[in-house]
């Protein structure tokens, strides 16, 4: 395997093993340790977590070793925030509905946390705004292991996030942006209880 890909590999993992909280929020992020489990020397996974610390889904405090980010709930309130003040200006921007063929289906058959980030994306590639469309990548990554945390806390989210899809490819920006702010409003009334279901099951 080229380096080119093995890093690649190492790094889709590492996120996958955070977004699902095999790397519990808080703790340490031994190299060695991940090497052994995904049987990867040490230089591509470092490289990896610097990468993922630029991206803010790891810590390097002091650039002594690396940590998963442990969010209070403030940081999980202002995070939620930030998310809509990005799509509520790629709503302003759409150009047209978002395409989504066979919408019901296609919210059933993918896992809610993926289809919200596919949406979120959809909305902001519509826009045209290549930025737009980076900021809502990263941010989906970042929240990828709350909106499975989410589906424990609050009811009907699937309902809501076909609801949402709709919207969208009705191609209405106000609509759009009211119904982005109840989905973000939801959230950041219930931080608390999120962050509690998380502590309670990450790494178990």
């Amino acid at each position: 395997m080229s380096p080119g890909a093995t890093f690649e590999r190492v790094y889709n993992e590492l996120k996958r093993m955070l977004a699902e909280g095999e790397l519990p929020p808080g703790s340490p992020i031994e190299p060695a340790l991940i090497g052994k489990q995904i049987a990867s020397s040490i230089t591509p996974i470092r490289d990896a977590l610097h990468r993922l610390t630029g991206e803010r889904l790891v810590e390097a405090p002091n650039h002594n070793g690396f940590r998963v980010p442990l969010l209070t709930e403030a940081g999980l309130r202002d995070l939620y925030s930030w998310n809509g003040l990005v799509l509520a200006l790629a709503a302003k921007q759409l150009t047209t509905g978002l395409k989504l063929e066979g919408l019901d289906r296609w919210v059933a058959r993918t896992d809610t946390p993926s289809a919200t980030a596919a949406l979120f994306h959809g909305i902001a590639r519509h826009t045209g705004n290549v930025e737009l469309g980076a900021a809502i990548g990263l941010l989906n990554d970042r929240l990828e292991i709350f909106r499975r945390a989410e589906l424990a806390t609050l009811n009907a989210v699937t309902d809501e996030l076909s609801t949402l899809a709709e919207v969208a490819t009705s191609g209405d920006r106000a609509a759009l942006a009211a119904a982005l702010l109840r989905y973000h409003r939801r959230r950041t009334a219930v931080v608390a209880q999120i962050l509690a279901h998380l502590i309670s099951r990450v790494g178990r």
